[in-house]
């Protein structure tokens, strides 16, 4: 089964499809009387959960522009069946996270859950996951290693792990940059581990040294006092920020000096915090990151489609799009039939052979994606904004079986 994204429909179906978004304030529905099989309805419902507030508030408007593309290019219903969805906000925390989903599954009566979007959200899914087998669980843009290690025969994820988007990244550092000693500044939280230890893990590999790391907790004001703590003898910094932090730090990394050059976790330099009112070219060009998201210069049909019809992309954008599209394009080739426990459903995902914006993908035995990741560098642009740019790609990264926890030495 070949799945591909498929070309725009009419205009008219924008309307329509937005018709259909139901938000979280809303009366949640049960497809089939809460028992997860939808098989007894003429709707189709899926929760959405996303972070709309905290650190990375952003989220949720992404995931809803995301979504709503995937409509305007394919319908609002399926096999007769109309599409529901609700959104679910949650803090970014495991707490709200838990609370979201359980709304979502044993009030609203979902048939499937998309999301979540930050890291130690998605461990909190998974494990709940585990407990409504019902339920189809679809990852949003939680990338935590370990999520697709748990056993939940009900859970998928459309996207690399946080490691895995390191692919080909430490070697670069070494080789290519020469960047032989580094430090870490990294927010302390299950993504960044996974994020910075795929990185390091090929970094000393290769030959390169980490001489120490300090590890804050997100939301962190002050980076001036961490940036005077950094060895004189390092050759870069390895920094694991997102979001407003990231911004923060690049602005704090000009006003006091730092001439170190960066290596950029994968949501460091995303176009989020590089499109900031501060004044941040000194610090973030030359910055250079892995991750999921290709820069200036790919060379994809599907990848001009999509920046086409969903401007300014960011990662969350990008993996919201590509999982909800792949679900919607399983749900297809199904009809909409989630009778016998959405068996056909699940089939259709495992099996699937994606092709979308950032290239083919397919899943493994543990319903986890293989992937194409891309390396980038933060250059100016002819405009004299802050963009990334392409220096390479590597194919078939497939995930290890490693989930780091904070570390200060090679791991």
């Amino acid at each position: 089964m070949t799945l591909r994204t498929r070309s725009r429909m009419l205009p008219a179906l924008a309307g329509a499809a937005a018709l259909t978004l139901t938000l979280a304030a809303c009366q949640g529905g049960q497809s089939d009387g809460g028992d997860g099989g939808g098989d007894a309805s003429d709707e189709i419902v899926i929760g959405v959960l996303a972070v709309d507030s905290g650190n990375l508030s952003f989220a949720m408007g992404e995931a809803e522009r995301a979504i709503q593309a995937v409509l305007d290019e394919n319908g609002d219903e399926i096999g007769g069946k109309e599409l529901r969805l609700i959104y679910e906000g949650t803090d970014g925390t495991t707490g709200s996270a838990q609370d979201a989903v359980r709304k979502l599954v044993e009030n609203d009566g979902v048939d499937i859950v998309l999301g979540p979007a930050s890291g130690d959200e998605g461990e909190t899914v998974v494990q709940y996951a585990l407990t409504a087998p019902e339920v189809t669980f679809v990852n949003g843009a939680a990338s935590p290693v370990g999520m697709t290690l748990e056993g939940a025969e009900n859970f998928f994820r459309f996207m690399g792990d946080s490691a895995m988007w390191m692919g080909g990244l430490g070697e670069y550092a070494y080789t290519e940059k020469g960047y032989e000693s580094m430090y870490i500044l990294s927010e302390d939280y299950s993504f960044p581990y996974d994020n910075a230890g795929g990185f390091f893990d090929e970094f000393c590999a290769a030959g390169g040294e980490l001489v120490g790391a300090s590890w804050v907790p997100v939301g962190t004001q002050d980076y001036a006092t961490i940036i005077a703590q950094i060895p004189s003898e390092v050759d870069a910094i390895y920094v694991g920020l997102g979001g407003a932090d990231a911004a923060s730090f690049l602005a704090q990394a000009v006003s006091n000096g730092l001439d170190k050059p960066i290596v950029g976790g994968s949501i460091t330099v995303d176009q989020t915090a590089l499109s900031g009112d501060a004044n941040i070219k000194d610090a973030a060009i030359g910055t250079i990151t892995g991750g999921p998201v290709p820069g200036v210069g790919y060379d994809n049909p599907e990848w001009t489609t999509f920046t086409e019809t969903v401007e300014n992309p960011n990662i969350f954008t990008l993996l919201y799009y590509q999982a909800f599209d792949a679900m919607y394009q399983a749900l297809a080739e199904v009809d909409g039939d989630l009778s016998d426990d959405q068996a056909a459903f699940r089939d259709a995902m495992q099996n699937i052979s994606y092709e979308g914006p950032a290239g083919p993908m397919t899943l493994d035995e543990n319903r986890q994606a293989i992937v194409d990741n891309f390396l980038t560098e933060v250059v100016e642009g002819p405009d004299g904004s802050l963009i990334t740019e392409q220096i390479s790609q590597k194919s078939d990264v497939a995930q290890g079986t490693t989930v780091y926890d904070r570390f200060e030495s090679c791991p």
